[in-house]
């Protein structure tokens, strides 16, 4: 459950309401008891929800079960971690050898497995970046993966 709230329109118990911390008799009480105005009341609210925070956070899932999306995190973060090294092993062939066609692949590698992964790590986490800027993005750095290693292919 993912919901947007606007402080200053909606006010702090709608908001301690909406972290799921107003469920319990102190909070509820305290807010009541002040009803938000005021420094104390708010003070008192404030403390109580504070402490409400330091036990841990209940974590809502979307897109499926909890073992389905840590799994997929897992798998992502897997194939992240092998585009890396791939990279890098063409990175460290160069380096032995200073062959250019050996560079151009470690490029086109980055460009086609692991830059598109930072992408969506990077620009997926950011609300005012509309997912098609987003898909395009990854889906021209994977373009240019692939033509540099096909140009390598091809010319060599």
């Amino acid at each position: 459950m993912t919901s947007t709230i606007d402080l200053p329109a909606r006010g702090f118990a709608t908001a301690c309401r909406a972290v799921g911390s107003i469920d319990s008799p102190g909070v509820a009480g305290s807010i009541a008891a002040s009803g938000s105005p005021g420094p104390a009341g708010s003070i008192a609210a404030a403390t109580s929800v504070a402490h409400e925070l330091l036990v841990p956070l209940q974590v809502d899932v979307e897109g499926g079960s909890p073992l389905v999306v840590f799994a997929a995190l897992a798998t992502f973060l897997v194939a992240l971690v092998l585009a890396i090294v791939v990279t890098y092993r063409f990175v460290e062939g160069y380096r032995r050898t200073k062959a250019r066609p050996i560079l151009l692949l470690a490029i086109g590698m980055f460009l086609l497995a692991p830059a598109p992964m930072f992408i969506r790590l990077l620009v997926g986490n950011v609300a005012a970046i509309p997912l098609s800027v987003q898909l395009l993005a990854t889906t021209l750095s994977e373009l240019a993966g692939l033509l540099v290693v096909l140009y390598v292919v091809y010319t060599t």
